[in-house]
């Protein structure tokens, strides 16, 4: 299991062209043409696909947090939409700021136009979230226990292929899928599943890993809302609901796994982890807008 989301020290800022690296996390498989921003209190490395030795330094010294830089040049265009529906705003805490101030949210709401469910949404730093988990009915989702009424409170478990729109044949295990961002998936029109890109970006803008389950817990007012679901794990069985959250990633490991990221109700830590493919686990659909 990985866990790489790591608390930003902003003292050193290096201008860093990677490749296609699937060793490194926030570097999805999808499409690696961007540039990245590295943060680090104690050493100074020049990442690059070849050298992975040297990624391993970095990866193993104090605290570092890797940003997208050139990443938003791929979806300039999503600025211009916004969520449908009605949009306010509100005000909540934010538990990130060291001088506790107060942020206003813009909140709102989306319709599915599949099967006209509505869905509470709110705008987190430069994206757009739901503030609750996705429950369209697809071929390999479930309800937790089979039962609806888990459904209703805590949205579908899903397989990684059904999460990003693909068939188990496509992309389930022993299939690498190599997806393009950004993966619509089983996310309503101009929606996505987001990547570790993007759920960099909302632990970075919430206060980092250490602090973010408690700060989205939190917030369930008006702002993510956290869902404490739980998950189908490999052998089928339904655990850990009322305490734990499994939220895929649209970020491919290999064959077999995918990446998703990980919330303990007891825990303030956040974790970015990877699962068999076939695993259910639930799905946040993200948007940029302004």
């Amino acid at each position: 299991m990985k866990r790489l989301f790591c608390v930003a020290l902003f003292s050193t800022l290096i201008l860093v062209a990677c490749g296609d690296d699937s060793g490194n996390p926030f570097v999805a498989n999808e499409d690696s043409s961007s540039s990245f921003v590295l943060l680090s209190s104690s050493s100074v490395v020049e990442l690059s696909g070849s050298n992975h030795e040297e990624e391993k330094k970095v990866l193993s010294s104090s605290s570092f947090l890797i940003v997208t830089s050139s990443f938003s040049t791929l979806i300039e265009n999503q600025f211009s939409s916004s969520s449908k529906g009605s949009v306010s705003s509100s005000s909540i805490l934010n538990d990130a700021s060291s001088s506790s101030a107060k942020e206003e949210l813009l909140t709102g709401s989306v319709t599915d136009e599949r099967d006209g469910r509505k869905y509470k949404t709110v705008k987190i730093g430069r994206q757009w979230w739901f503030a609750q988990n996705l429950n369209y009915e697809t071929e390999n989702s479930h309800c937790y226990n089979d039962s609806t009424k888990y459904c209703d409170k805590y949205g579908r478990l899903y397989t990684w292929a059904d999460a990003v729109g693909k068939s188990e044949e496509e992309c389930g295990v022993r299939h690498v899928c190599n997806l393009t961002l950004l993966v619509q998936g089983v996310c309503p029109s101009g929606w996505h599943v987001p990547s570790n890109y993007e759920w960099n970006d909302l632990l970075v803008y919430v206060g980092g890993d250490e602090i973010a389950g408690e700060v989205l817990k939190s917030s369930s007012e008006a702002g993510f809302a956290l869902l404490y679901a739980g998950r189908i794990n490999y052998a089928g069985d339904f655990i850990q609901e009322g305490r734990s959250a499994f939220i895929w990633s649209s970020s491919e490991v290999d064959d077999y796994d995918s990446y998703y990221v990980d919330f303990y109700y007891t825990y303030s830590k956040v974790f970015l982890e990877d699962a068999d493919k076939t695993d259910g686990y639930s799905v946040r659909c993200v948007k940029y807008g302004i």
